[in-house]
């Protein structure tokens, strides 16, 4: 319920921008590095390298008469990760899937509270923190590796369906929705020209045995018309 109301809220801030007369429009683009954050008990050393991606998107930010920012958009984010998941303990302990490859996209909106610094004519800095509500869907399918009498497979699947073997543990899918903080800042060069850089951390689990969550650091370079 309480992921419903944020997602709504996200919505008709982002819808209201427009109508605003002093909102300005922009677009985004630029790449970013991903993982899954993990519950140290239940996966200790689960998570892996990190992910490159890529995300892009249009913006609509709106100044206050004091300098406050509010600021939105809507953006398609390639994120994931790389794990290995299902720890077998005893005497000869290892991972049923050492290598599990994780690709989603996302539909994203970001609900940002910021400041503009006016730093001179030609330059502002604008620090923000924030919420954001987004949708995944699969990216096609993901490599995995699984350990089944003592030989390594190599297998694909799809996150969000999940994957299940006769012969051993399963993993549950992922789940669509996703909410999370982000915090940053964006440099506005020329009044036109943008480079923004920010940190995702998932709220809630995108993944429940395991207890992931989504941390996407994000650079991006844009246009504000």
């Amino acid at each position: 319920m309480k992921t419903n109301k944020l997602i709504l809220a996200c919505l008709v801030i982002l819808c209201s921008l427009p109508a605003m007369a002093q909102v300005k429009l922009g677009v985004e683009a630029g790449a970013n590095l991903s993982h899954y954050l993990t519950n140290s008990h239940s996966n200790p050393s689960g998570s892996k390298d990190m992910k490159v991606g890529f995300q892009a998107g249009v913006t609509a930010d709106y100044e206050f008469q004091n300098h406050l920012m509010l600021m939105s958009g809507l953006y398609f984010i390639r994120k994931g990760g790389n794990l290995k998941l299902g720890e077998n303990y005893g005497k000869n302990s290892y991972y049923r899937y050492p290598n599990v490859e994780v690709k989603m996209n996302y539909l994203q909106i970001p609900v940002k509270l910021g400041y503009n610094f006016h730093i001179n004519d030609k330059l502002s800095l604008i620090p923000y923190i924030g919420l954001y509500a987004a949708y995944g869907f699969n990216a096609g399918k993901s490599d995995l590796q699984m350990v089944d009498n003592g030989k390594l497979l190599d297998t694909n699947w799809k996150p969000t369906e999940g994957y299940g073997y006769s012969a051993g543990q399963s993993i549950r899918g992922f789940k669509h929705w996703d909410v999370g903080a982000i915090a940053g800042v964006k440099a506005v060069i020329g009044k036109h020209y943008t480079i923004s850089f920010d940190y995702n951390i998932g709220l809630n689990k995108a993944q429940s045995t395991y207890g992931l969550r989504n941390s996407t650091f994000q650079l991006s370079v844009g246009y504000r018309f």
